[in-house]
């Protein structure tokens, strides 16, 4: 007797559901119907363009506006992870300190279109098509979520060790600038270890003005190029602001 063959194997509908095969096969050609959204003719123009690399520059152009796209892309990941509660705060701010300098840098080697500040962001995003709204908004504040809203990390530690960092970080900056350090690279990160340590001190009344005077110039040294310095107006303002807002500090510490 001749063995029986084995009847002819049908693969079964995908994901085990009966019928799904049709259903996505009328799906398929549902969308295959489907008239699609009009692009704007300039946006198709701009992102038909072939990017032709034909010398060094040209390459360099290229390389930094796709640095300037993955650190804006990144910054949006993060403040999302951040809002979400995926990540740590301390995680959170240790990686937002590192993007924000690298942007700062980066930002002076951009078209001149995108050089200015307060529409380096909109315009890049409005060129290619990128949404990135709370990565722009941290950008322009200049300072992590943490810092700016006051979030302190090592409850903790001694208060007298956060009393001692603010202290040292006003002095610091009031040396800088008597010294002639105006630079906004140079200033910048040491006001900002004011405003941190201010915000690790939990105690500290929330409409604090001392810090809010510390951290209006933060977002003005924030709105200003890396290679820009204060001039001669600007740092006698600031150093006065700072050393009111140090002796208005020391006198709410004997208030407690």
């Amino acid at each position: 007797k001749m063995a029986r063959a084995p009847p002819p194997y049908r693969a079964p509908p995908p994901y085990g559901v009966p019928g799904a095969e049709t259903l996505m096969r009328a799906g398929g050609n549902a969308m295959q119907s489907r008239p699609a959204r009009a692009m704007d003719p300039a946006i198709h123009r701009e992102l038909q363009k072939e990017l032709v690399v034909v010398e060094d520059h040209n390459r360099q152009e290229i390389e930094l506006l796709a640095d300037f796209y993955a650190i804006i892309r990144t910054m949006e990941k993060l403040e999302k992870q951040y809002i979400r509660g995926t990540i740590r705060s301390s995680d959170y701010e240790k990686e937002c300190q590192r993007l924000l300098p690298r942007f700062s840098t980066l930002k002076e080697c951009l078209p001149k279109d995108m050089q200015d500040p307060a529409t380096a962001i909109p315009t890049f995003m409005s060129r290619y098509q990128l949404k990135c709204i709370a990565a722009a908004n941290r950008f322009a504040i200049g300072v992590p979520a943490t810092v700016a809203s006051g979030v302190g990390e090592d409850a903790s530690k001694p208060k007298a060790l956060f009393v001692a960092e603010a202290v040292q970080a006003y002095i610091t900056v009031m040396d800088s600038l008597r010294l002639e350090m105006t630079s906004v690279d140079q200033i910048h990160p040491i006001t900002g270890d004011i405003v941190h340590a201010l915000n690790k001190i939990s105690v500290l009344p929330a409409d604090f003005e001392p810090k809010a005077k510390i951290k209006r110039w933060l977002q003005t040294l924030s709105g200003m190029r890396a290679t820009e310095s204060l001039d001669e107006e600007q740092t006698r303002q600031f150093l006065f602001d700072l050393e009111s807002s140090h002796q208005e500090f020391v006198q709410w510490l004997h208030s407690i």
